[in-house]
Protein backbone atom coordinates (compact mmCIF):
# COMPACT_ATOMS: atom_id res chain seq x y z
CA UNK A 1 0.00 0.00 0.00
CA UNK A 2 1.28 3.51 -0.73
CA UNK A 3 2.81 5.44 2.17
CA UNK A 4 2.31 9.13 2.93
CA UNK A 5 5.22 10.25 0.70
CA UNK A 6 3.77 8.29 -2.21
CA UNK A 7 0.36 9.83 -1.60
CA UNK A 8 1.91 13.29 -1.75
CA UNK A 9 3.14 12.48 -5.25
CA UNK A 10 -0.16 11.01 -6.38
CA UNK A 11 -1.36 14.01 -8.42
CA UNK A 12 1.99 14.36 -10.15
CA UNK A 13 1.96 11.11 -12.12
CA UNK A 14 -1.79 10.63 -12.59
CA UNK A 15 -2.59 13.80 -14.54
CA UNK A 16 -1.81 12.12 -17.86
CA UNK A 17 -3.71 8.87 -17.22
CA UNK A 18 -6.85 8.04 -19.18
CA UNK A 19 -8.15 6.13 -16.14
CA UNK A 20 -10.18 8.32 -13.80
CA UNK A 21 -8.85 8.43 -10.22
CA UNK A 22 -10.65 9.69 -7.11
CA UNK A 23 -8.88 9.94 -3.75
CA UNK A 24 -11.44 10.15 -0.95
CA UNK A 25 -10.74 10.97 2.69
CA UNK A 26 -12.11 9.29 5.83
CA UNK A 27 -15.47 11.02 5.40
CA UNK A 28 -15.76 10.26 1.66
CA UNK A 29 -14.82 13.79 0.65
CA UNK A 30 -12.70 14.50 -2.40
CA UNK A 31 -8.99 14.94 -1.70
CA UNK A 32 -7.88 14.63 -5.31
CA UNK A 33 -9.53 14.08 -8.69
CA UNK A 34 -7.35 13.60 -11.76
CA UNK A 35 -8.24 15.30 -15.08
CA UNK A 36 -9.59 12.08 -16.64
CA UNK A 37 -12.08 11.69 -13.77
CA UNK A 38 -13.11 15.35 -13.98
CA UNK A 39 -13.93 14.90 -17.66
CA UNK A 40 -15.59 11.51 -17.24
CA UNK A 41 -17.79 12.58 -14.31
CA UNK A 42 -18.32 16.16 -15.55
CA UNK A 43 -16.83 17.64 -12.37
CA UNK A 44 -15.42 21.12 -11.77
CA UNK A 45 -12.07 20.63 -10.05
CA UNK A 46 -12.15 24.03 -8.31
CA UNK A 47 -15.51 23.31 -6.70
CA UNK A 48 -15.25 19.67 -5.66
CA UNK A 49 -12.16 19.69 -3.41
CA UNK A 50 -13.26 18.71 0.13
CA UNK A 51 -16.83 18.33 -1.14
CA UNK A 52 -18.64 15.10 -0.17
CA UNK A 53 -18.72 12.64 -3.04
CA UNK A 54 -22.38 11.99 -2.18
CA UNK A 55 -23.19 15.57 -3.22
CA UNK A 56 -21.32 15.53 -6.53
CA UNK A 57 -22.51 12.04 -7.55
CA UNK A 58 -25.94 11.96 -5.91
CA UNK A 59 -28.29 9.17 -6.91
CA UNK A 60 -25.66 6.50 -7.61
CA UNK A 61 -26.72 4.03 -4.91
CA UNK A 62 -24.72 1.07 -6.26
CA UNK A 63 -21.53 3.16 -6.31
CA UNK A 64 -22.01 4.35 -2.72
CA UNK A 65 -22.75 0.80 -1.58
CA UNK A 66 -19.35 -0.22 -2.96
CA UNK A 67 -17.64 2.64 -1.11
CA UNK A 68 -19.28 1.68 2.18
CA UNK A 69 -18.39 -1.96 1.66
CA UNK A 70 -14.71 -1.15 1.17
CA UNK A 71 -14.75 1.21 4.17
CA UNK A 72 -16.12 -1.53 6.42
CA UNK A 73 -14.26 -4.61 5.07
CA UNK A 74 -11.08 -2.98 3.60
CA UNK A 75 -11.24 -5.40 0.71
CA UNK A 76 -10.69 -4.29 -2.87
CA UNK A 77 -13.95 -4.35 -4.84
CA UNK A 78 -14.31 -4.24 -8.62
CA UNK A 79 -17.66 -3.67 -10.34
CA UNK A 80 -17.75 -4.26 -14.09
CA UNK A 81 -19.92 -2.11 -16.39
CA UNK A 82 -21.18 0.13 -13.61
CA UNK A 83 -23.67 2.73 -14.84
CA UNK A 84 -23.22 6.18 -13.26
CA UNK A 85 -25.44 9.26 -13.44
CA UNK A 86 -23.18 12.30 -13.82
CA UNK A 87 -23.33 15.99 -14.66
CA UNK A 88 -25.38 18.95 -13.53
CA UNK A 89 -29.17 18.63 -13.26
CA UNK A 90 -29.73 20.22 -16.69
CA UNK A 91 -26.97 18.17 -18.38
CA UNK A 92 -27.49 14.85 -16.59
CA UNK A 93 -26.27 11.83 -18.52
CA UNK A 94 -25.01 8.29 -17.96
CA UNK A 95 -21.52 6.82 -18.32
CA UNK A 96 -20.47 3.18 -18.13
CA UNK A 97 -17.26 2.33 -16.26
CA UNK A 98 -15.30 -0.50 -14.74
CA UNK A 99 -14.95 0.65 -11.11
CA UNK A 100 -12.32 -0.55 -8.61
CA UNK A 101 -12.27 0.76 -5.03
CA UNK A 102 -9.24 0.13 -2.79
CA UNK A 103 -8.56 1.02 0.87
CA UNK A 104 -5.29 2.97 0.93
CA UNK A 105 -4.36 1.73 4.42
CA UNK A 106 -5.27 -1.32 6.47
CA UNK A 107 -4.31 0.30 9.77
CA UNK A 108 -6.65 3.29 9.85
CA UNK A 109 -9.95 2.85 11.65
CA UNK A 110 -11.78 4.37 8.68
CA UNK A 111 -9.45 4.10 5.69
CA UNK A 112 -9.11 6.56 2.86
CA UNK A 113 -10.19 5.19 -0.49
CA UNK A 114 -8.75 5.18 -4.00
CA UNK A 115 -11.38 4.84 -6.76
CA UNK A 116 -10.33 3.82 -10.28
CA UNK A 117 -12.81 4.43 -13.10
CA UNK A 118 -12.10 2.99 -16.54
CA UNK A 119 -14.53 4.44 -19.13
CA UNK A 120 -16.22 1.83 -21.29
CA UNK A 121 -18.69 3.83 -23.37
CA UNK A 122 -16.22 4.41 -26.22
CA UNK A 123 -15.17 0.74 -26.30
CA UNK A 124 -18.81 -0.36 -26.28
CA UNK A 125 -19.60 2.12 -29.03
CA UNK A 126 -16.74 0.86 -31.20
CA UNK A 127 -18.01 -2.69 -30.77
CA UNK A 128 -21.54 -1.57 -31.63
CA UNK A 129 -20.29 0.28 -34.74
CA UNK A 130 -18.42 -2.80 -35.93
CA UNK A 131 -21.52 -4.93 -35.49
CA UNK A 132 -23.68 -2.35 -37.25
CA UNK A 133 -21.29 -2.14 -40.20
CA UNK A 134 -21.14 -5.93 -40.47
CA UNK A 135 -24.94 -6.19 -40.29
CA UNK A 136 -25.28 -3.50 -42.95
CA UNK A 137 -22.98 -5.43 -45.29
CA UNK A 138 -24.93 -8.65 -44.78
CA UNK A 139 -28.23 -6.84 -45.33
CA UNK A 140 -26.98 -5.35 -48.60
CA UNK A 141 -25.80 -8.71 -49.89
CA UNK A 142 -29.10 -10.41 -49.03
CA UNK A 143 -31.19 -7.60 -50.49
CA UNK A 144 -29.27 -7.60 -53.76
CA UNK A 145 -29.47 -11.37 -54.09
CA UNK A 146 -33.21 -11.25 -53.46
CA UNK A 147 -33.68 -8.33 -55.86
CA UNK A 148 -31.91 -10.12 -58.72
CA UNK A 149 -34.02 -13.24 -58.18
CA UNK A 150 -37.22 -11.16 -58.31
CA UNK A 151 -36.33 -8.86 -61.21
CA UNK A 152 -35.74 -11.54 -63.84
CA UNK A 153 -39.28 -13.05 -63.83
CA UNK A 154 -40.88 -9.59 -63.60
CA UNK A 155 -39.73 -8.78 -67.13
CA UNK A 156 -41.31 -11.98 -68.41
CA UNK A 157 -44.61 -11.26 -66.65
CA UNK A 158 -44.74 -7.74 -68.11
CA UNK A 159 -44.02 -8.92 -71.65
CA UNK A 160 -46.65 -11.67 -71.36
CA UNK A 161 -49.27 -9.18 -70.13
CA UNK A 162 -48.58 -6.82 -73.03
CA UNK A 163 -48.78 -9.70 -75.52
CA UNK A 164 -52.04 -10.90 -73.97
CA UNK A 165 -53.52 -7.40 -74.26
CA UNK A 166 -53.07 -7.50 -78.05
CA UNK A 167 -54.88 -10.85 -78.28
CA UNK A 168 -57.89 -9.98 -76.12
CA UNK A 169 -61.17 -9.97 -78.09
CA UNK A 170 -62.80 -7.23 -75.98
CA UNK A 171 -61.08 -3.84 -75.39
CA UNK A 172 -62.61 -3.66 -71.88
CA UNK A 173 -60.55 -6.65 -70.81
CA UNK A 174 -57.36 -4.68 -71.47
CA UNK A 175 -57.96 -2.96 -68.13
CA UNK A 176 -56.87 -6.14 -66.35
CA UNK A 177 -53.65 -6.47 -68.29
CA UNK A 178 -52.87 -2.81 -67.61
CA UNK A 179 -53.23 -3.55 -63.89
CA UNK A 180 -50.71 -6.38 -64.27
CA UNK A 181 -48.24 -4.12 -66.12
CA UNK A 182 -48.69 -1.33 -63.55
CA UNK A 183 -48.06 -3.65 -60.61
CA UNK A 184 -45.05 -5.22 -62.31
CA UNK A 185 -43.60 -1.74 -62.89
CA UNK A 186 -44.19 -0.88 -59.23
CA UNK A 187 -42.41 -4.05 -58.09
CA UNK A 188 -39.57 -3.40 -60.53
CA UNK A 189 -39.08 0.09 -59.05
CA UNK A 190 -39.03 -1.43 -55.56
CA UNK A 191 -36.42 -3.94 -56.66
CA UNK A 192 -34.28 -1.17 -58.16
CA UNK A 193 -34.32 0.54 -54.76
CA UNK A 194 -33.24 -2.70 -53.10
CA UNK A 195 -30.33 -2.94 -55.51
CA UNK A 196 -29.31 0.60 -54.57
CA UNK A 197 -27.60 3.23 -56.73
CA UNK A 198 -25.85 1.69 -59.67
CA UNK A 199 -22.99 4.15 -59.94
CA UNK A 200 -20.02 4.36 -57.52
CA UNK A 201 -19.46 7.42 -55.35
CA UNK A 202 -17.95 10.45 -57.10
CA UNK A 203 -16.49 12.68 -54.34
CA UNK A 204 -16.40 16.46 -54.72
CA UNK A 205 -15.69 19.13 -52.12
CA UNK A 206 -18.94 20.05 -50.36
CA UNK A 207 -20.12 22.10 -47.41
CA UNK A 208 -22.19 19.91 -45.09
CA UNK A 209 -24.22 22.89 -43.85
CA UNK A 210 -25.16 23.84 -47.42
CA UNK A 211 -26.31 20.27 -48.03
CA UNK A 212 -28.48 20.30 -44.89
CA UNK A 213 -29.99 23.64 -45.92
CA UNK A 214 -30.74 22.13 -49.34
CA UNK A 215 -32.42 19.15 -47.66
CA UNK A 216 -34.54 21.55 -45.59
CA UNK A 217 -35.74 23.21 -48.81
CA UNK A 218 -36.54 19.83 -50.37
CA UNK A 219 -38.62 18.98 -47.29
CA UNK A 220 -40.70 22.10 -47.93
CA UNK A 221 -39.42 24.10 -44.98
CA UNK A 222 -42.24 26.15 -43.49
CA UNK A 223 -44.97 23.74 -44.57
CA UNK A 224 -44.27 20.99 -42.02
CA UNK A 225 -42.48 20.72 -38.68
CA UNK A 226 -40.29 23.59 -37.55
CA UNK A 227 -36.68 23.05 -38.63
CA UNK A 228 -33.98 24.29 -36.23
CA UNK A 229 -30.28 24.58 -37.05
CA UNK A 230 -27.32 24.16 -34.70
CA UNK A 231 -24.19 24.21 -36.85
CA UNK A 232 -20.54 23.96 -35.84
CA UNK A 233 -18.79 26.79 -37.76
CA UNK A 234 -15.40 25.06 -37.41
CA UNK A 235 -16.48 22.10 -39.56
CA UNK A 236 -14.26 21.94 -42.67
CA UNK A 237 -15.28 21.09 -46.23
CA UNK A 238 -15.79 17.37 -46.94
CA UNK A 239 -15.06 15.17 -49.96
CA UNK A 240 -18.39 13.44 -50.64
CA UNK A 241 -20.62 12.35 -53.48
CA UNK A 242 -23.08 15.24 -53.29
CA UNK A 243 -26.11 13.48 -54.78
CA UNK A 244 -25.69 10.36 -52.70
CA UNK A 245 -25.22 12.17 -49.37
CA UNK A 246 -28.16 14.49 -50.11
CA UNK A 247 -30.35 11.44 -50.74
CA UNK A 248 -29.19 9.84 -47.47
CA UNK A 249 -29.81 13.03 -45.46
CA UNK A 250 -33.18 13.52 -47.16
CA UNK A 251 -34.31 9.99 -46.27
CA UNK A 252 -33.43 10.64 -42.61
CA UNK A 253 -34.97 14.12 -42.60
CA UNK A 254 -38.25 12.90 -44.14
CA UNK A 255 -38.51 10.19 -41.48
CA UNK A 256 -37.83 12.79 -38.79
CA UNK A 257 -40.45 15.13 -40.23
CA UNK A 258 -43.08 12.38 -40.34
CA UNK A 259 -42.26 11.38 -36.75
CA UNK A 260 -42.41 14.96 -35.47
CA UNK A 261 -45.63 15.87 -37.27
CA UNK A 262 -46.74 19.30 -38.43
CA UNK A 263 -46.55 20.78 -34.92
CA UNK A 264 -43.20 19.20 -33.99
CA UNK A 265 -39.58 20.17 -34.39
CA UNK A 266 -36.67 18.74 -36.39
CA UNK A 267 -33.14 19.86 -35.52
CA UNK A 268 -30.18 19.75 -37.90
CA UNK A 269 -26.97 19.74 -35.84
CA UNK A 270 -23.31 19.38 -36.84
CA UNK A 271 -20.24 18.76 -34.72
CA UNK A 272 -16.54 17.98 -35.22
CA UNK A 273 -15.30 14.80 -33.49
CA UNK A 274 -11.57 14.40 -32.86
CA UNK A 275 -9.58 11.16 -32.60
CA UNK A 276 -12.63 9.08 -33.45
CA UNK A 277 -12.52 5.35 -34.24
CA UNK A 278 -14.94 4.16 -36.91
CA UNK A 279 -15.09 0.68 -38.40
CA UNK A 280 -11.78 -0.14 -36.73
CA UNK A 281 -10.00 2.90 -38.24
CA UNK A 282 -8.94 5.83 -36.05
CA UNK A 283 -9.66 9.18 -37.70
CA UNK A 284 -8.01 12.42 -36.70
CA UNK A 285 -11.23 14.30 -37.44
CA UNK A 286 -14.81 13.23 -38.13
CA UNK A 287 -17.88 15.22 -39.08
CA UNK A 288 -21.14 14.36 -37.34
CA UNK A 289 -24.50 15.50 -38.73
CA UNK A 290 -27.41 14.86 -36.35
CA UNK A 291 -31.03 14.87 -37.47
CA UNK A 292 -33.20 14.99 -34.36
CA UNK A 293 -36.97 14.91 -33.97
CA UNK A 294 -39.28 15.25 -30.98
CA UNK A 295 -41.63 12.48 -32.09
CA UNK A 296 -42.77 9.40 -30.15
CA UNK A 297 -39.53 7.45 -30.64
CA UNK A 298 -38.79 4.18 -32.41
CA UNK A 299 -40.79 1.18 -31.13
CA UNK A 300 -38.49 -1.21 -29.18
CA UNK A 301 -39.48 -4.21 -31.33
CA UNK A 302 -38.33 -2.39 -34.50
CA UNK A 303 -34.92 -1.22 -33.24
CA UNK A 304 -32.88 -4.46 -33.64
CA UNK A 305 -33.73 -4.65 -37.37
CA UNK A 306 -34.08 -0.92 -38.08
CA UNK A 307 -31.55 -0.78 -40.94
CA UNK A 308 -32.70 -4.02 -42.55
CA UNK A 309 -34.54 -3.66 -45.88
CA UNK A 310 -38.35 -3.81 -45.74
CA UNK A 311 -38.40 -2.86 -42.04
CA UNK A 312 -40.76 -0.01 -41.19
CA UNK A 313 -42.94 1.12 -38.30
CA UNK A 314 -45.12 3.14 -40.71
CA UNK A 315 -48.26 1.45 -42.11
CA UNK A 316 -47.55 2.64 -45.68
CA UNK A 317 -43.76 2.59 -45.45
CA UNK A 318 -41.61 0.53 -47.83
CA UNK A 319 -38.91 0.05 -45.20
CA UNK A 320 -36.15 0.99 -47.66
CA UNK A 321 -35.30 4.58 -46.67
CA UNK A 322 -32.95 3.77 -43.79
CA UNK A 323 -31.24 0.81 -45.46
CA UNK A 324 -30.58 2.91 -48.57
CA UNK A 325 -29.32 5.82 -46.44
CA UNK A 326 -26.93 3.49 -44.60
CA UNK A 327 -25.68 2.11 -47.93
CA UNK A 328 -25.09 5.60 -49.35
CA UNK A 329 -23.26 6.81 -46.24
CA UNK A 330 -21.11 3.67 -46.13
CA UNK A 331 -19.97 4.47 -49.68
CA UNK A 332 -18.48 7.69 -48.26
CA UNK A 333 -16.59 5.70 -45.60
CA UNK A 334 -19.12 6.67 -42.94
CA UNK A 335 -21.85 5.17 -40.78
CA UNK A 336 -25.30 6.07 -39.46
CA UNK A 337 -26.04 5.56 -35.75
CA UNK A 338 -29.11 6.43 -33.75
CA UNK A 339 -30.49 6.87 -30.25
CA UNK A 340 -34.19 6.98 -29.47
CA UNK A 341 -36.52 7.61 -26.59
CA UNK A 342 -40.00 9.16 -26.47
CA UNK A 343 -39.65 12.81 -27.38
CA UNK A 344 -36.11 12.58 -28.79
CA UNK A 345 -34.82 10.44 -31.67
CA UNK A 346 -31.42 11.31 -33.14
CA UNK A 347 -29.88 9.82 -36.29
CA UNK A 348 -26.16 10.65 -36.48
CA UNK A 349 -24.36 10.59 -39.83
CA UNK A 350 -20.64 10.07 -39.17
CA UNK A 351 -18.30 11.03 -42.02
CA UNK A 352 -14.47 11.10 -42.14
CA UNK A 353 -12.80 14.42 -42.94
CA UNK A 354 -9.32 13.23 -43.92
CA UNK A 355 -10.07 13.02 -47.64
CA UNK A 356 -11.07 16.67 -47.67
CA UNK A 357 -7.89 17.58 -45.77
CA UNK A 358 -5.77 15.75 -48.33
CA UNK A 359 -7.62 17.46 -51.18
CA UNK A 360 -7.08 20.90 -49.64
CA UNK A 361 -3.36 20.34 -49.13
CA UNK A 362 -2.76 18.91 -52.58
Amino acid sequence: MPDLSARAQLPGFTDSLTTGLLWLDDFLRFRYVNPAAKTLLDLDGQLIRSEPVAKALAGNDTFFAILERVRSTRETVTQRELLLDVGLPDTRHKVTVDCTVTALSESEEIPELLVELIPLDRHMRISHEAGLAQQSGINRALARALAHEIKNPLGGIRAAAQLLERKLPQPKMAEYTRVIVSEVDRLAALVDKLLGPARPATPVEVNLHALLDHVARLMGEGAGPKILRDYDPSLPELMLDRDQIVQALLNLAKNAGEAAGADGRVTFRTRSLRQFTLNGVRHRLMACADIEDDGPGIPPDVRPKLFMPLTSSKPQGSGLGLSIAQELVSRQGGLIEYTSRPGCTVFSVLLPVEAADAHASA
